[in-house]
């Protein structure tokens, strides 16, 4: 037996199971699902093919092989339980089981039991979902079954049109054979005869041209006026034998003319004849597509057959519905007065629900125009914030500013003072302990974006102070300071000169 795949499908509880194959009329229960019988698995598969395949028992056919044994009564069950099993095994191998074997029929087992009648369940709710496709190829069967005839009709007119042909043909094949032998010899003579007419014009122009010449010499000498009359005595008698003869080859040619004319109607006689060999084959080509369409036909007179069979099924299933429905409308009866007292009570609940909700409301209300002022005092906070923080990053960019310019003036004025804590002659003038004088001011311009600086301060020591002046320059921000000018002007000591340093 072929394996075919496997489809997907639930295994169904066996509470689900009974039901299921109620509504397909086939009577299973609980305890046959626990512990199935191979007499009861048998009666359900038989009523599956019942349903499915339209084949009963009975109508199963008869085996040839029960005539071979002595005792055929011996193995006539066996044989037809292989038969059956045969017949099953096809249908549950559509369903999508293909391990189905001989020991589920004989030996069942419940797990293998729940798998099948599940497979059976889905393939048949399957069914009744592709009711409306078999609808659609009953009507194409139906309209295959007209064009059927309507080709059957139209090959048994080809078919006598074709035997007509042959006939005709076969009766004109001996006078299409004699007219073309005679054709044949026609333009064998045709061609003979234009070759002597070839000659005989090229003979006349030649007798013209020494004729012509002849009565020219005649003209310019005479000198024997008897015998000149007696040649021209015969060249007149020779021309009329010309003429005579030129009379007859002119007949002939005629009679040449209408002979090649009934050779016309020969040759379209011929051209007629390849037309219906053309039509013959035409007919053959038409014979073998008439072939191919029986055969057609004969596969779509299958099909309509098996949609027959579908057919029937599906009246039974439609008779299983229609129970079916009748029931749910009973259990839809009472299911519905049951929901009316359940409307009643959810109506009064409704009411109670209402006025609640009303309730809420209100309060809701209350909470969105309290939420509305929460809002705009928010939104004026807000702007007082974002005011104050446009203020405070404006004071903090100026006092980055500040502190930046501060950190220069001070790695600069670290660097003056170094150089003058380690100049001698300053600290004989203002002692040990250089520093810039606390109370002092810078003046002057000090600008790190361009790169200059001209200013002065106060500087002190132990002994005396001075006056500081500085100028200088740098090309970019991380390169070093060049001083053009460093000066230092002692005060209150006029006896010292200042210091210049560059």
């Amino acid at each position: 037996m072929s394996q075919h795949t496997g489809y997907s499908f639930p295994i169904l509880k066996p509470s689900d199971i009974v039901p299921c194959m109620a509504d397909l009329h086939i009577s299973v229960s609980a305890e046959d699902l626990e512990r199935p019988t191979p007499a009861k698995m048998l009666s359900v598969f038989e009523t599956c093919a019942e349903i499915f395949m339209g084949v009963s028992q009975e109508s199963l056919p008869h085996f040839a092989a029960l005539d071979i044994p002595e005792h055929p009564e011996i193995h006539q069950d066996d044989i037809a339980l292989m038969g059956f099993y045969r017949l099953i095994s096809k249908l549950i191998a559509n369903i999508g089981i293909g391990d189905f074997s001989l020991r589920d029929l004989i030996k069942p087992e419940p797990a293998r039991v729940r798998k099948i009648l599940s497979g059976i369940i889905n393939f048949a709710k399957f069914r009744e979902e592709r009711l409306s496709v078999f609808e659609q190829c009953t009507q194409k069967s139906a309209e295959f079954v007209e064009q059927k005839a309507f080709l059957i009709e139209k090959k048994q007119e080809v078919a006598e049109r074709v035997n007509t042909m042959r006939l005709q043909r076969a009766e004109e094949e001996p006078a299409y054979q004699r007219v073309r032998e005679r054709n044949l010899a026609f333009t064998a003579e045709l061609r003979e005869l234009k070759r002597i007419q070839t000659a005989m014009t090229s003979d006349i122009e030649n007798l013209k041209k020494s004729k012509n010449e002849t009565i020219e010499k005649l003209a310019r000498i005479v000198p024997n006026p008897e015998k000149l009359q007696k040649a021209l005595t015969d060249m007149q008698s020779s021309i009329a034998s010309e003429k005579t003869s030129l009379a007859a080859r002119e007949k002939q040619y005629r009679d040449l003319l209408s002979k090649l004319d009934a050779m016309t109607d020969i040759v379209a006689c011929s051209k007629l004849m390849e037309e219906c060999e053309f039509e013959m084959k035409k007919a053959a080509a038409a014979s073998n597509k008439l072939a191919t369409e029986q055969e057609n036909s004969e596969r779509k007179k299958q099909e309509l057959q098996d949609a027959n069979i579908k057919q029937q099924q599906f009246n039974r299933q439609l008779s299983n519905i229609n129970e079916k429905h009748s029931r749910l409308k009973k259990q839809y009866s009472s299911k519905k007065e049951a929901n009316d007292a359940k409307m009643r009570d959810l109506c009064s609940s409704y009411e109670a629900t209402l006025k609640e909700r009303d309730a809420n409301n209100q309060k809701i209300e209350a909470n969105n125009a309290r939420i509305l002022e929460l809002d705009e005092k928010i939104s004026a906070v807000r702007k007082k914030i974002d005011a104050e923080n446009a203020s405070f990053q404006e004071s903090f960019s100026k006092l980055k500013t500040r502190g930046e310019r501060y950190c220069a003036e001070l790695a600069k004025a670290k660097a003056v003072l170094f150089k003058l804590r380690h100049d001698e002659s300053l600290r004989d003038i203002l002692g040990e302990k250089i520093l810039i004088e606390a109370n002092s001011m810078t003046k002057g311009h000090f600008n790190l974006f361009k790169g200059f600086v001209d200013c002065q301060f106060k500087v002190k020591g132990t002994v005396g102070e001075a006056l500081v002046r500085i100028k200088g320059s740098r090309t970019a921000a991380k390169d070093v300071w060049h001083l053009s000018k460093l000066v230092v002007e002692p005060l209150g000591k006029p006896d010292r000169e200042a210091i210049i340093y560059a």
